[in-house]
């Protein structure tokens, strides 16, 4: 399991982005993986990212923890051990595994899988 950033909703994704750029000194990612008034990603030299996302009313809080795992299947079975309700992993635009839930003060975390999604988990 790595630690690979954490996401930022924002209300100003425009404000947010001059003053972590300009202020705080991060670095943008070279190619922005969407639309620069949705979504803006900054990397670190230890490899981790920042990522604003725009939306006033995110659901569940103002931020989220993004995690990678190569063993998706042992999380998953986990987390459903611990809390048997909660939204199965599904596929993002390149067909990896993107699944969401809460820790137990219900946190958000976002954790990324290079594991191809094969309906696996329906």
């Amino acid at each position: 399991m790595n630690i690979t950033g954490i996401m930022i909703f924002c209300e100003d994704i425009k404000n947010m982005t001059a003053f972590y750029r300009d202020v705080v000194g991060l670095t943008p990612l070279d190619t922005q993986p969407f639309p620069a008034h949705k979504f803006f990603k900054f990397v670190s030299k230890k490899g981790a990212e920042l990522c604003l996302h725009s939306g006033t009313k995110p659901n569940g809080g103002r931020q989220k923890l993004m995690l990678y795992t190569d063993d998706i299947d042992g999380l998953v079975k986990r987390v459903k051990a611990y809390k048997p309700r909660v939204r199965l992993p599904e596929p993002d635009k390149d067909g990896n595994i993107v699944f969401d839930f809460r820790d137990p003060e219900q946190n958000r975390i976002q954790v990324y899988s290079n594991a191809i999604y094969r309906n696996r988990y329906t």
